[in-house]
């Protein structure tokens, strides 16, 4: 048994996933968070399975991770489809029930969100709302994580079945036109109902008409311009497509004012979130209030006065070396392990890897005050804000939202572009991307200032952050003016309520993002560890050689020289970049390794600025060229996105260095 979850964006629909499903996908108070079909089983529910869609306000796709919902719609086999609704937005939400409703298959709604509708002072009648909708329905709230709710949506879903169908009181006009079509599709074998068809095909979904082969279509469109005619002379509607949203606008309307109830005087609740937004979204003081935020949220990760990740890791790289790493060294030593194995395992693994989890703390907190501006809804805002000022770079208003995903990672970020409807606007943002820093960088970042700009931890983090967001959009200026010519489409994001995020939510997805650290310390990391150490203390002339007789400075020594003028130009940071493509986690462990844990003695104060800038912008790990290989199609894209970064690191770190070298 499958059921598709479908819903408008930023309903809770991936919150109600985790509910019925006990799993813990990404959750955040903005539009755009699910941009792909999301599987898991359903609990209390043996053999069920419920498919987690992207959000989106119509049936008809307006980009591409609409798409998905519309094609799944029309062409996937599933048992039943679960619309959620948010309970305080009703009349907005009903519209796409309404053309859920209409495909005639069964359906439960699920009214979310109860809680914040009870706060606001209403309650809906359950009851009433399913006899007027002709369908199974439930009130809600995920957030609650009630199980006996969960234990009634799942018997709910079993007993699941189609009521009568429900049918609005469309115009004559568009009655005949449903007609005339549902009869030119009589002897079409399609699987969903020919007169839900006829509707979406009379309301504008292009997307119908790759089922119709091409001589109906041409008299299907008659149809529909007759219909538009007879509409706009009649002076029903001023279009076609206007007169059927506003039958069932009507129809909305009367639901809402019999089901919805108030039963407290909550209006000045109202008001609350238009007053915080005269602050936070204000044209003047929100850009310098949102990196006045993001530098408290640095400091809180990273710096030294209240910064609760620098203090953890400071424990943590004490259990670390003084406890795991120097008893295994014991251990080995009392099993008779020396040598070549015990420097592998001492020199190579435990400081390989070991060099790259002593920062999983901060990377753990920073994650979570992230997650904590998601939940309140603040990052919509954020978007909001920085609309008019990314359109001056050619972006369109929801890049944001895959900027912000890519300050965790690049690949779920150019993912993210699927909400992006203009192709050229995805295309920019696929290409610039990849210059905003990811967690996997922040190692990199964090041994350097450590070691070399202690004291001002939280302001160079900040700094090199805000390098990426300049290059950016100074790419997607140039990419504009040059590749992307012409492109240009409205922003439309929905602001959320402000919300208190829940700490078990927010905890979960920063653990969540520790998993995937841990994992990666575990595979790649692990994998990278072993082959740069063996790579280094191999050569011609046998093992256990000086390093810099081994394979690997032959070969980095080849590449060192370009790197002359950046002021790093020795094989041991060399080596690091060039393993920094498998993942760039693994650049920090290929330094630990290769300068035996004394990374400062290879860089001075300003070859290590430039080498922050030049690891914070050169090319994407192979995990993020393959997505953009997927994702747009081409392999011109895919070269590009590897080549470009390289030559933009490289002239960014050289002006760096020029500037810097009068200071330092």
């Amino acid at each position: 048994m499958i059921y598709l979850l479908a819903g408008n964006p930023n309903v809770g629909k991936s919150t109600f996933f985790n509910f019925m499903t006990l799993s813990h996908v990404h959750v955040g108070n903005y539009s755009g968070v699910t941009v792909e079909k999301r599987v898991h089983h359903i609990k209390h529910y043996e053999g069920a399975n419920l498919v987690d869609l992207p959000g989106t306000y119509n049936v008809s796709p307006s980009s591409e991770d609409e798409g998905i919902v519309t094609y799944s719609l029309l062409n996937e086999s599933y048992s039943g489809i679960v619309n959620i609704i948010d309970s305080t937005h009703l009349r907005r939400n009903l519209h796409l029930t309404l053309q859920l409703l209409e495909l005639g298959v069964p359906t439960l709604l699920v009214f979310n969100l109860r809680d914040a509708l009870r706060s606001n002072g209403y309650v809906i009648d359950i009851d009433k709302i399913s006899k007027r909708l002709k369908s199974n329905s439930i009130c809600v709230s995920a957030r609650e994580r009630n199980n006996e709710d969960r234990i009634n949506i799942s018997e709910k879903l079993k007993n699941l079945r189609v009521y009568k169908s429900i049918e609005l009181d469309y115009h004559p006009h568009i009655k005949w036109g449903l007609q005339r079509i549902h009869d030119l599709l009589r002897y079409d074998s399609l699987k969903v109902k020919k007169k839900w068809l006829a509707l979406q095909i009379l309301e504008g979904n292009e997307g119908i008409y790759k089922f119709i082969d091409i001589v109906k279509e041409e008299k299907i469109r008659e149809v529909v311009k007759e219909v538009e005619e007879r509409i706009i002379k009649d002076e029903v509607a001023l279009s076609l497509k206007g007169a059927i949203f506003n039958t069932r606008r009507e129809f909305i309307n009367d639901v809402v004012d019999d089901c919805l109830i108030q039963v407290e005087d909550k209006e000045h609740s109202k008001y609350f979130n238009q007053k915080i937004d005269r602050i936070l979204t204000h044209p003047g003081w929100g850009i310098p209030i949102f990196f006045a935020i993001m530098l408290a949220v640095y400091q809180i990760s990273f710096g030294k006065f209240l910064g609760v990740g620098a203090l953890l890791t400071t424990y943590f790289e004490f259990i670390w070396e003084q406890i795991l790493v120097y008893n295994l060294g014991i251990l080995l030593e009392f099993l008779g392990v020396t040598g070549f194995a015990y420097g592998l395992i001492i020199d190579g693994i435990m400081a390989g890897v070991g060099g790259i989890l002593i920062f999983l703390p901060q990377i753990v907190v920073l994650f979570f005050m992230l997650a904590l501006l998601e939940g309140t809804g603040y990052m919509a805002r954020v978007a909001i804000v920085m609309d008019r000022f990314l359109s001056k770079f050619g972006f369109n208003g929801k890049s944001i939202v895959p900027m912000i995903t890519g300050l965790g990672c690049t690949v779920p970020a150019i993912m993210a572009t699927r909400t992006i409807i203009d192709k050229k606007e995805r295309m920019l943002t696929i290409l610039t991307i990849p210059f905003i820093s990811c967690s996997a960088r922040l190692p990199i970042y964090v041994i350097f200032i450590s070691l070399f700009f202690d004291r001002y931890r939280a302001v160079i983090m900040l700094g090199i952050y805000l390098l990426g967001i300049i290059v950016t959009l100074a790419s997607a200026k140039i990419f504009s003016l040059s590749f992307f010519k012409g492109g240009g489409s409205k922003f439309l994001l929905e602001v959320p309520p402000y919300r208190m995020p829940q700490l078990r939510t927010i905890t979960y997805q920063a653990l969540e993002k520790a998993k995937r650290f841990i994992k990666k310390a575990g595979t790649y990391i692990l994998l990278g560890s072993i082959i740069l150490w063996l790579l280094s203390n191999i050569g011609i002339s046998g093992i256990n050689i000086n390093p810099e007789d081994s394979f690997l400075s032959n070969i980095a020594g080849f590449i060192s020289p370009v790197f002359i003028p950046l002021g790093f130009g020795d094989w041991q940071a060399t080596s690091s970049l060039i393993s920094g493509f498998l993942a760039k986690e693994v650049v920090v462990s290929s330094l630990n390794i290769l300068y035996v844990g004394d990374i400062a003695s290879g860089f001075t104060t300003l070859s290590a600025l430039t080498y922050i800038v030049f690891a914070s912008l050169y090319i994407p790990c192979i995990s993020t060229v393959a997505t953009i290989k997927s994702e747009t199609g081409s392999k011109k894209w895919t070269l590009f996105s590897m080549v470009y970064p390289f030559m933009v690191a490289y002239l960014v770190a050289l002006i760096v260095r020029l500037i810097f070298s009068i200071f330092i």
